[in-house]
């Protein structure tokens, strides 16, 4: 079920274009419940932040398409609710793409070093440099700390996406 709805969201994605729902793009679905109770929860983003009107537009066309296919609507239940919408403030980063939305933006890091051991890092989102080949990479300038004493350099630190564990992004107040 949940591979048919994902193809089914793809599918709008790619129809999208031309439209309101253009530049989104697909992060991750959730299916919650079970019966008429269900909900389905689909995350997308654009490169430059998907806009409310988007997600609307999405959110009836993939209704559309799942309410077309009997099969998969058996499957999900008639009574289901949709639910399209970007990650929140504080959701961690799913893909790749991603990055460049961020770009600037303050992002909580957890990478691991060279000898393996994990580390924390806070810091603005300077480069992203996506590949297909793997070797994807960001450059984050580490916060500078708020006390007097020592500080991290201000060069940037360039971190391969296979060595972030997690990337989340912050508020900046």
């Amino acid at each position: 079920m949940q591979e048919r709805i994902n193809n089914c969201v793809l599918q709008v994605i790619a129809e999208s274009v031309g439209t309101r729902g253009e530049g989104a793009y697909f992060i991750d679905l959730r299916i919650k419940g079970k019966g008429s109770g269900r909900k389905i929860e689909i995350l997308m983003d654009a490169d430059i932040g998907i806009r409310i009107h988007q997600c609307a537009y999405l959110s009836r066309r993939i209704r559309e398409k799942l309410e077309a296919d009997d099969e998969l609507l058996e499957l999900i239940g008639e009574n289901f609710d949709l639910m399209v919408s970007s990650p929140g403030l504080g959701e961690p980063i799913i893909i790749p793409r991603q990055y460049i939305r961020h770009i600037g933006k303050l992002l909580q890091v957890k990478y691991t070093d060279s000898p393996g051991e994990p580390v924390d890092l806070i810091g603005h989102l300077q480069e992203v440099s996506l590949s297909d080949e793997g070797d994807s990479r960001i450059v984050i300038i580490p916060e500078k700390n708020k006390k007097k004493g020592t500080q991290p350099k201000a060069e940037g630190i360039t971190l391969c996406l296979n060595q972030v564990i997690r990337a989340v992004p912050e508020a900046e107040l």
